[in-house]
């Protein structure tokens, strides 16, 4: 929502064991408002996954769970299967 995760997890580091990642093409505000065609799977949109998920020790993080809207496509499990191997072979590597 504008902020900067690693900021906040530096700031209370230890209090975000659960992460939600949700990825999109555009930086519009307000973030809240996004609509269903600038939802793209994890690791395809703006935000820096990498960054954020290499904090992950110093934010607490046991489990993530990972949101891909309908993209607009009609095609949900492309865009899972998408975000799963972007997590796999380019984030968490």
């Amino acid at each position: 929502a504008g902020q900067d995760p690693v900021e906040m997890f530096n700031k209370y580091p230890g209090r975000f064991q659960l992460f939600h990642l949700k990825d999109m093409y555009e930086e519009t505000a307000p973030y809240f408002d996004v609509i269903k065609d600038d939802i793209s799977p994890v690791g395809a949109g703006l935000i820096d996954f990498k960054r954020i998920l290499a904090a992950k020790d110093v934010a607490g993080m046991k489990h993530f769970f990972v949101e891909d809207d309908n993209q607009g496509n009609g095609k949900p499990f492309e865009g899972i299967e998408t975000s799963i191997n972007n997590i796999t072979t380019n984030i968490l590597v």
